[in-house]
């Protein structure tokens, strides 16, 4: 090879070299005024992991639902064998924490026909749960309400009802714990700002 095809190979290869350095020096060092860009805090769990997408607003209407209906399968279980049904807890749940109410309001509010209101609260009646009492503001209506008893008979059943699901959240860590508690927060809102309860139906 001559010494003018050396000198040109020579002469690209300092090209190249000085093509390389600079491509290095902008990809490690800041523009001038600017301050190199944050990246987030990377876990070990976030490692190798799919970036996670955010789900849409029915989707995770419906994810919610599901799991309803998975925890009050739990819970329905919890009271069996014990003579506190879910519809008897749920019944004397609306009366103890939202006072008397008539028939057909009862019956609204659990989204049940009178007729199926009626032999429930029968039921309780003959149990000593509930009483029938004169409507102070209507004498001409009938408001049920709940006795000593059946508020007893609430809170022995509410407690038997969440033991299972209380022993599975504390065997979580604080973080999960946070993370649930916040999460709960946040579920209460969105049922408290949303408008869900029917025309409440008459006596």
């Amino acid at each position: 090879m001559g010494k003018k095809s050396k000198g040109k190979s020579r002469k690209k290869e300092r090209k190249r070299a000085a093509a390389l350095a600079a491509a290095a020096a902008t990809a490690s060092v800041p523009a001038a005024g600017l301050a190199p860009a944050r990246s987030p805090a990377v876990g070990p769990s976030d490692v190798g992991a799919p970036r996670r997408r955010t789900v849409g607003a029915t989707e995770l209407a419906a994810r919610l639902a599901g799991l309803s209906t998975v925890l009050q399968r739990h819970l329905a279980r919890a009271d069996a064998g014990e003579g506190l049904t879910r519809a008897r807890l749920s019944a004397l749940a609306l009366l103890v924490l939202g006072g008397p109410r008539t028939l057909g309001e009862l019956a609204a509010a659990e989204h049940v026909r009178p007729p199926t209101m009626t032999r429930l609260v029968h039921a309780m009646e003959a149990d000593g749960l509930v009483v029938r009492e004169r409507n102070p503001s209507d004498g001409r209506s009938i408001i049920i309400r709940a006795t000593p008893t059946g508020e007893k008979q609430l809170e022995h059943g509410r407690a038997r009802q969440i033991a299972p699901l209380s022993e599975s959240i504390a065997e979580l860590d604080r973080a999960e714990r946070l993370q649930l508690e916040d999460a709960s927060d946040l579920l209460g809102r969105v049922l408290r700002e949303s408008s869900w309860e029917p025309a409440e139906a008459s006596e």
